[in-house]
């Protein structure tokens, strides 16, 4: 079957079953083709994890092109056939679906999640298609329609320079992919027009979320949540990072706080509340809203025996997280009372449903919805607080179907009613582990729409840490070899793209929560790191 192009595949078909396969070939910026073992080694970043287990990391899934739900039947990750010239996806016979698969959308900006969706409506049927120039339109779709939204809604986006240079750049190559006579042609343009629209969209997100933000602040629609996380406050420099975390979430000169600050406090295993007594006073005391955290997601399965944990179960969980709520709740000292408590954190996250004894995998396993639902019941019923519930960002980079992001949430928390049980929902995302890049918009949308009213936001987020996975990079070039020195160096430029680009959807509160802040905040590179959380900041509240 010859390349079809993207006109003749739109619609999800009607009259036939559904099924098929699609065959995806690849060209590279040059135009010239490239193998399937080549094109899958390049999804997989290869070049950049030769060390690094590259050839184990899933990064294909079939979703609904709507919610991003994963539809692979079972519990496998989908693995495509590698052929010479091209890779096959064997699509779903219940509905159409779209192909996720990581990818270099900008040789400048990094990698993606990259959804081929035929313009949304999915593929119903077998059909083969040119990567880049499929993956360009589909793409270059969700911008306008991203555009559009903004630039209807209120407060209407304002275009920035940057903005306005990104998208005339991008309106002349798209204009020439589309007159490319050749496979080869559509290919090559598919690329740049691949790259033009990463910036152009991470520009949109960062502006229209800064200017979202002074909106909804100004006329007493909510205050943005700028948070970092201390996942050690028990020591000794705890009291000046909050120092740091104070001024990096203040407006320059503002002496009448706005509050835009929060700090997430993880209580480690193997600690009592009161350790914590004087971060959370201290932390009050320098008007930073407080964030409780019992359970990071690596304690949720094993917080039992503490000297060496193989098991926490629902009543477990439930005993240390009232042990902590029933200490930072109605005091007399109102200082000592968190303003939310994170029921679950990364709770999609497989390794939770992994034996810590045997680490054997079984979905389901770590009763983690249960755990939450009665983590969220008890906050309720004897506190103030709100209640926030983190999921990971997992879909092409899932291994096991069922734990996806949007897959998981349907079935544990929309289905089983616990999603009104929580008040808050945010999304944690090391994109070294799970690219985002042009797929955050696509993300953050989805997780808008599946949560309707409830405020959503970014729960969870770093870059390149000693013990962070690092297959993708985004914004800065890194690799498995990449030194802290130059992680250091690229971490701010994260921090300003996703602190904004959070904040870019009416429910959404911001967020963040830099995970690594208390170790990162100091030196040069710390300084560079708190001054972009604060240009955020700035930007809101000044314009």
């Amino acid at each position: 079957m010859g390349v079809v192009s993207a006109s003749a595949l739109e619609g999800a078909p009607s009259a036939h079953a559904f099924g098929g396969a699609l065959t995806v070939s690849f060209y590279d910026a040059t135009g010239a083709a490239l193998s399937g073992q080549s094109a899958y080694d390049l999804a997989r970043n290869k070049a950049d994890n030769l060390s690094n287990g590259y050839a184990n990391k899933v990064v294909t899934a079939l979703v609904n092109p709507t919610t991003l739900e994963d539809l692979n039947p079972g519990n496998a990750p989908l693995t495509p056939t590698i052929n010479a010239t091209n890779l096959t996806f064997a699509l779903p016979s219940a509905s159409a679906a779209a192909v996720a698969i990581t990818w270099p959308t900008s040789s400048s900006r990094g990698y993606s999640q990259v959804t081929l969706d035929n313009g949304g409506a999915g593929f119903g049927a077998s059909a083969t298609v040119n990567f880049t120039y499929q993956a360009a339109r589909d793409l270059k779709t969700r911008f306008d329609t991203a555009l559009a939204t903004r630039s209807s809604a209120t407060p209407t986006f304002v275009a920035s320079a940057a903005f306005t240079s990104a998208q005339a750049q991008l309106t002349t190559d798209y204009s020439t992919m589309m007159a490319a006579a050749t496979e080869s042609a559509r290919g090559k343009y598919g690329w740049t027009v691949l790259g033009d629209i990463h910036s152009a969209y991470d520009i949109l997100l960062k502006d229209y979320g800064q200017q979202l933000a002074k909106y909804k602040d100004e006329n007493s629609l909510g205050s943005p949540w700028l948070g970092t996380t201390f996942d050690d406050a028990t020591r000794s420099n705890t009291n000046t990072i909050l120092g740091y975390a104070q001024t990096a979430t203040t407006p320059t000169g503002v002496t009448a706080n706005p509050q835009y600050g929060w700090v997430r406090i993880v209580f480690d295993i193997g600690t009592t509340p009161a350790d914590y007594d004087a971060a959370v006073k201290n932390a009050h005391a320098k008007k930073l809203l407080v964030m409780g955290m019992p359970f990071d997601s690596t304690s949720a399965r094993a917080c039992l025996p503490v000297s060496s944990p193989t098991h926490c179960t629902p009543a477990e969980y439930q005993a240390r997280f009232k042990l902590y709520v029933d200490h930072f709740s109605n005091n007399s000292n109102a200082a000592l009372n968190i303003d939310a408590w994170e029921v679950g954190n990364e709770i999609n996250g497989e390794w939770i449903d992994t034996n810590p004894s045997t680490g054997v995998y079984s979905y389901g396993s770590g009763h983690i919805a249960t755990k939450v639902a009665a983590a969220a019941d008890y906050v309720h019923a004897h506190t103030a607080a709100s209640t926030v519930g983190t999921l990971y960002w997992q879909v092409a980079t899932s291994n096991y179907p069922l734990n996806s992001t949007f897959t998981w949430a349907t079935n544990n928390l929309i289905a089983t009613g616990y999603a009104s049980k929580l008040d808050v929902v945010l999304l944690s995302t090391y994109i070294e582990d799970a690219p985002l890049g042009t797929g955050f918009d696509q993300a953050m949308t989805a997780l808008a729409t599946m949560f309707g009213s409830t405020p959503i936001g970014l729960g969870e987020f770093d870059y390149f840490y000693t013990d962070t996975s690092r297959y993708f990079w985004s914004l800065t070039h890194l690799n498995a070899s990449s030194t802290q020195a130059a992680a250091g160096a690229a971490r701010p430029a994260l921090a300003t793209q996703y602190y904004s680009a959070a904040l870019a959807y009416p429910t959404s509160v911001g967020g963040g929560f830099w995970w690594y802040f208390q170790e990162e905040a100091s030196g040069t590179a710390g300084s560079n790191l708190r001054a972009a959380i604060k240009g955020v900041a700035d930007a809101v509240y000044f314009g």
